[in-house]
């Protein structure tokens, strides 16, 4: 018998991970902000918000940035990166743990600028007389760990259990998403 939760107003089964990939899937939607972790040059963390993201294929998701930021630089040093993501209320915390590689390739890029789901926060299309003026940080997913601090919960899905997305380090995920607008990049 599985112990259920409620979350901003669903419910989800704990010891069902499908339910937990769902609601993983569900704040990595690109409705929802993200802090993203690197590690510097000196080994310290770097932590930042991301919100221009799609999730088209999790456990793979992309993220838009500044080709000369610094997080393409730590990236580029040291692939492992930490996400976190939480609900509006804050009543659940998810924390993603996995890798990372920069995209740079217009083609790629143009498929990924269309899947993200609100481009008003790409700032950094602003700096960049040359086009594409962005790159894309794709990350595969290797733990999941949920948190719901006001019901004094935590638990994790074996890294095992999730479904990888075909050829997900060369970038070609098939199928549409459904998911925001379809634009043209400004590539």
């Amino acid at each position: 018998m599985g112990t259920e939760i409620t979350l901003e107003h669903n419910f989800y089964d704990i010891e069902d991970s499908g339910d937990i990939l769902g609601l993983a899937k569900s704040l990595v939607n690109g409705r929802h902000p993200g802090i993203l972790a690197t590690v510097d040059a000196n080994g310290s963390p770097r932590l930042r918000w991301m919100s221009t993201l799609s999730c088209e294929a999790f456990p793979v998701f992309h993220s838009l940035t500044a080709p000369n930021s610094r997080k393409v630089r730590e990236i580029l040093r040291h692939p492992a990166v930490h996400w976190m993501f939480f609900n509006a209320d804050k009543t659940l915390v998810l924390n993603l743990t996995g890798w990372a590689r920069i995209i740079e390739e217009t083609a790629l890029l143009k498929q990924i600028w269309r899947k993200i789901v609100d481009t008003s926060h790409a700032y950094f299309l602003n700096e960049y007389a040359e086009k594409p003026g962005f790159v894309a940080i794709e990350t595969t997913v290797e733990a999941i760990e949920c948190s719901s601090p006001g019901n004094a919960l935590r638990f994790e899905i074996d890294p095992a259990g999730l479904v990888r997305a075909p050829n997900a380090w060369e970038g070609r995920h098939g199928g549409k998403s459904g998911m925001g607008k379809e634009t043209e990049p400004p590539l």
